[in-house]
């Protein structure tokens, strides 16, 4: 689907009301006979001499709308509004603060690499920050893996709470070695098993191993998996903290990530110097709630109809033209 719905999801809500649309097809063709000379007159004159006993109006006057064919464009605007025409569904502000956020956050000690510089998780965590902000009352959790997953902060909309946490975040805390993205999404599923509202798990790393693509390829989960990306294709050297010595990270893997968001269905985007990565997290985001409430039959959609309330007056401001009312005569 598009974003906030798309036509592919344009329909009518009172679609009983097209039921006229026939009646004033119908309408317009007769009104159309009454006032064409050439035909009425064409059952009674042959019509190679009629063509010669009428007068094209195109020929001796200019061109104009006709009274009848203006009444039968504005009761089929009506007609379309009072169908109510509608494309996306109506997203109240307490629909949206439910759409549930997990963040994953790789703490692996090839994060703490200066590639991308201070670091790799450095930069993860400013652009936390800057998601949260955009987030303000909606609710958001926090996991942090490596060789395990563990809950930093539950589903929360306090996002001071997350903000508190994440400082201390360090790969030294993990109890286990590795990267096992795998866990997060698990951890991440329990989650939002309970949720009401369509959720999305993000997961901040500089790599996922493609053989755990498999484990993210679940064609009837609902939640959306976006991956964003920290990191430089030649990688770098690894800065050395409490527990985790000096070294050389790896380049980030871009097409294994890719082939882990392929496996998901979900998006991949490498984290910019500016919010152009955050922008479009925050769209797919919403585009994820849209199109899932979409798919529910409870969801109130948008009545576009009041829309053509607009032409429709335009088009009944003619009537005040002088002459129009002689023209029906």
């Amino acid at each position: 689907m598009l974003d906030d719905g798309g036509l592919s999801s344009f329909h009518v809500l009172r679609p009983w009301w097209l039921l006229l649309l026939p009646l004033l097809l119908w309408l317009h063709l007769r009104l159309r006979r009454t006032y064409s000379t050439a035909l009425q007159w064409r059952d009674t004159i042959a019509p190679h001499l009629l063509q010669h006993l009428t007068l094209d109006g195109a020929s001796h006057k200019a061109w104009r709308i006709r009274p009848y064919q203006l009444m039968t464009l504005a009761m089929m605007l009506a007609v379309l509004a009072l169908a109510g025409p509608s494309w996306r569904p109506e997203i109240t502000p307490f629909t949206e603060d439910r759409a549930a956020l997990i963040v994953a956050l790789e703490l692996t000690p090839s994060m703490l690499a200066v590639d991308q510089p201070p670091t790799r998780l450095e930069r993860a965590k400013q652009k936390l920050r800057d998601l949260l902000s955009r987030r303000k009352g909606a609710r958001t959790a926090l996991i942090a893996y490596a060789g395990s997953a563990h809950t930093v902060l539950p589903l929360t909309d306090d996002s001071s709470l997350i903000e508190l946490y994440l400082e201390s975040l360090t790969p030294a805390l993990m109890p286990e070695t590795g990267a096992d993205a795998a866990a997060a999404l698990a951890l991440a599923e329990q989650m939002l098993a309970a949720e009401p509202a369509p959720g999305t798990v993000l997961f901040m790393t500089d790599g996922i191993d493609r053989t755990l693509a498999s484990a993210f390829n679940k064609p009837q989960q609902q939640e959306q998996i976006l991956l964003l990306a920290f990191g430089s294709d030649a990688g770098g050297p690894v800065r050395a903290t409490e527990g985790i010595s000096e070294g050389i990270a790896p380049g980030v893997d871009m097409s294994g990530l890719r082939a882990v968001a392929d496996a998901a269905g979900g998006e991949l985007w490498r984290s910019t110097v500016d919010t152009a990565d955050i922008d479009q997290l925050m769209r797919q985001v919403r585009t994820h709630l849209v199109n899932a409430l979409s798919d529910d039959a409870s969801v109130r959609w948008h009545d576009a109809g009041y829309y053509l309330v607009w032409p429709l007056a335009l088009l009944l401001l003619l009537w005040a033209r002088r002459g129009w009312t002689v023209q029906w005569s």
